[in-house]
């Protein structure tokens, strides 16, 4: 018979449990929320990338390029499907406040940086798919990947400060629970760095991010500038890094996932 197993916070609604029964509802709560699928996706996108160069030291050309072409699909998915993140945002209780302290200011900053994200994406991958041919230049075309970058690497940049002061006040909690929270906040930081490696690495090799193709008569034109003079050069990491990165962000995020 199959050994029961102690899960916490399983969802599955069996009396005795088996790791069968509780990897099977698992996946199942994740596959019905939005995140939860995102997540999913992702381990399809970056374990792929992980396991390329083992491939391709086997020689087989067919495995390399399925490998590839399916970390392309399920990147594609997970681009087009988070526009959902954007609803959720906005919705009732998800809004932070800001206070006083760094800490509410750099949350804060940082979910502006996302609302801009979501929308930019999704016209990113519309551009480079060709739906947005129509009346849309090559160069405004070439310019939607950056900029929806430029709005995740700042976001991740806010986080990071967010991260930090929250750990500086954890760390002066010596109860169990503080304790508890400050490990807890150790691993989201660690996955935050992650996709913060990876949204660095995106940015652009040479030139600035430009938000407007016309700012001269554009009343946003102080934002224009101000993305183009706060422009990162990349980081010079390969796609392996980025998929280390992403894998290791995706893991600890699935193991968090409620």
């Amino acid at each position: 018979s199959k050994a029961t197993v102690s899960v916490l916070n399983c969802p599955c609604t069996h009396t005795k449990h088996t790791a069968t029964m509780c990897t099977v509802a698992t996946i199942n709560n994740m596959l019905t929320s939005s995140g939860g699928r995102d997540l999913l996706m992702g381990v399809a996108q970056f374990f792929p990338v992980v396991l390329l160069p083992v491939a391709e030291r086997t020689g087989n050309t067919a495995l390399v390029a399925s490998l590839q072409k399916l970390a392309a699909m399920a990147g594609d998915y997970r681009s087009v499907t988070r526009l959902t993140a954007l609803f959720a945002m906005l919705t009732k209780g998800k809004v932070p406040t800001v206070g006083n302290s760094l800490e509410s200011v750099s949350g804060f900053l940082s979910y502006l940086c996302m609302l801009v994200f979501f929308p930019m994406e999704n016209l990113a991958v519309l551009a480079g798919k060709g739906v947005l041919a129509q009346g849309v230049s090559e160069e405004r075309k070439a310019q939607f990947g950056p900029r929806c970058v430029y709005f995740w690497f700042y976001s991740l940049v806010f986080e990071q400060v967010n991260h930090i002061t929250a750990l500086a006040r954890l760390s002066t909690d010596s109860s169990s629970a503080g304790q508890q929270k400050l490990r807890q906040r150790i691993k989201t930081f660690v996955s935050s760095l992650c996709w913060f490696i990876m949204a660095w690495g995106s940015m652009p090799a040479k030139g600035t991010v430009q938000l407007l193709s016309n700012p001269e008569t554009s009343i946003l034109r102080p934002l224009h500038l101000l993305v183009e003079k706060t422009t990162v050069q990349q980081l010079p990491v390969g796609p392996f890094a980025k998929g280390v990165c992403g894998a290791v962000a995706t893991t600890l995020a699935i193991m968090d996932h409620n």
